[in-house]
């Protein structure tokens, strides 16, 4: 059997959406659904009632609101079937073989993770997303390794994805990609949420730094791959140092946080060849028009920057 978790928080409008395209999954009757109501103003005792007459399905309730991670924690403590899929309330599965397509390769492969394509929804495009490690969209887990190593969700209200799979992806999990569509992400850049792009910006920031430290730790807490560490630690660190030349003093409170990325990295040493094929990947993929005059003239260099985190005092 499959899990579907889906967090809810005041998505009485969009959550219809995203039951009806798990209804009509092929292998629907293998499905368990639970919605987590993240302590919305009202319950979704009536949209359960309907839909228990197609799926199985139950609501779950955190008495205080707390953020999709710990709502999916909470799904995943609740439930108990062989195999996790996440979804988010206002998202949707590709088509009726979706989940099918996950299942099979999970069990026939005897993977612990599997990943599938996605297509971000945003306004009136589509872009589509392919073999990611960062996002939960897309993607199946074997329940029994996760509890095995250990890998659960924070309560951070910010990239707390990215962290989860990180220690994933980090471990020793045997992992397939298939080149198939499963997801779909609709992406809302105009929600009130990111009606102020700095400050949504900032917060993602934030987690991200929280996240990435969660990741790293547990990673070196288990003795994963020591390569995989400090790559992940160094592509983090050239991120941050990105962000720094946009934001500067904006974000000088979060730069004692960048400590332990920094100890991790050093730690983990990597080759110079390896460090600068790191850069230039994330000079890349970060350079837009808006910010190019930060990355193209910046204020400072990446060793200086280094520098300026090693002379922080963590908190």
């Amino acid at each position: 059997m499959i899990d579907v978790i889906i967090p809810a928080y005041n998505s009485h409008k969009t959550i219809e959406q995203t039951l009806f395209s798990i209804v009509y999954q092929d292998i629907a009757d293998k499905v368990n659904v639970y919605i987590v109501d993240d302590a919305s103003t009202h319950g979704y005792k009536e949209i359960v009632d309907y839909f228990s007459n197609f799926i199985k399905i139950k609501e779950l309730r955190l008495e205080k609101n707390s953020g999709p991670g710990v709502a999916r924690q909470y799904g995943i403590d609740s439930s108990n079937s062989k195999y996790i899929v996440f979804i988010d309330s206002d998202d949707v599965f590709s088509d009726p073989l979706s989940i099918l397509n996950l299942y099979s390769e999970i069990e026939n492969e005897n993977c612990d993770v599997v990943i599938s394509n996605f297509d971000e929804e945003s306004e009136d495009e589509f872009i589509t997303r392919s073999n990611d490690t960062i996002w939960l969209h897309g993607k199946i887990y074997r329940r029994e390794y996760l509890e095995k190593e250990k890998i659960r969700f924070n309560n951070s209200r910010a990239n707390e994805d990215n962290g989860f799979n990180q220690m994933i992806f980090l471990g020793n999990a045997k992992i397939k990609y298939i080149d198939k569509k499963t997801y779909i992400w609709r992406n809302n850049t105009s929600s009130i949420t990111r009606k102020n792009d700095r400050e949504y910006n900032l917060k993602g920031l934030s987690g991200y730094i929280y996240n990435i430290n969660y990741a790293l730790l547990h990673a070196e807490k288990n003795k994963y791959h020591k390569e995989k560490i400090g790559k992940l630690a160094f592509s983090a660190l050239i991120s941050m140092y990105h962000y720094y030349l946009q934001f500067q003093d904006s974000i000088s409170d979060l730069i004692p946080k960048c400590k332990v990325t920094k100890r991790i990295s050093d730690s983990n040493p990597l080759s110079d060849d390896d460090k600068l094929d790191i850069i230039e990947s994330q000079y890349n993929t970060t350079i837009n028009f808006d910010n190019r005059k930060f990355l193209l003239n910046p204020i400072l260099t990446i060793n200086d920057f280094f520098y300026m985190i090693d002379n922080t005092e963590e908190v």
